[in-house]
């Protein structure tokens, strides 16, 4: 029974909490968002072809001010690409995938701003940690596991979004700025384009 009446309190106090915030922030919303991913692993050896691979994504997004904002948001992401070796000796393929929590802290602006709709252009960074990774390999003897993909990365994003009433609906890109692969011999950075939309509930 204490537990239910934490768990009330706490909701309720998020929500009044946000109230106030958007009562004393100009521009402030919150809400849920989910969409596509289209992500690929790319490597820097030429004997090595990349695959992309398509995936959903989750989260909510904050956004505060008018016509220049800041947008938080805390994502959970697929990451997933296939990597393809071809060499006079062999042939052999390797999947990867991550399951990641990203953060990303977006500063955008407004260029088009109406009564019922405007039209965005942001970028910044994200931060995404993996809970979890996985690699399937195939005809590929020496090639990654799972422990020798890093948790930790950092990339960049950036694109253009276009709000219609209560929904918001973003487009970006981003490229990998850190390397995921633990091994010196070659590099392995991931990039990614989303789509989503977003329910504007506050």
């Amino acid at each position: 029974m204490k537990n239910y009446i934490l768990y009330i309190t706490l909701v309720l106090g998020t929500i009044l909490a946000a109230k106030s915030t958007k009562a004393q922030v100009p521009g402030f919303t919150l809400g849920p968002k989910a969409g596509i991913t289209v992500s690929m692993f790319e490597t820097d050896l030429d004997i090595i072809k990349e695959e992309a691979k398509g995936s959903f994504h989750w989260g909510a997004f904050a956004r505060f001010g008018s016509r220049a904002y800041i947008q938080p948001e805390i994502l959970f992401m697929d990451r997933s690409g296939i990597l393809l070796r071809h060499d006079e000796s062999s042939t052999g393929e390797q999947t990867l995938r991550l399951r990641t929590i990203d953060v990303p802290v977006l500063l955008g602006v407004r260029i088009i701003d109406l009564k019922l709709a405007s039209i965005r252009l942001f970028a910044g960074p994200v931060a995404s940690m993996a809970i979890n990774r996985e690699v399937e390999l195939s005809n590929w003897e020496d090639g990654l596991t799972d422990k020798d993909l890093r948790r930790a990365n950092w990339g960049v994003q950036f694109g253009g979004g276009v709000d219609l009433l209560m929904f918001t609906f973003d487009l970006r890109y981003e490229t990998g700025m850190s390397d995921y692969s633990k091994p010196d011999d070659f590099e392995l950075k991931n990039n990614l384009i989303t789509l989503s939309v977003g329910w504007k509930i506050m």
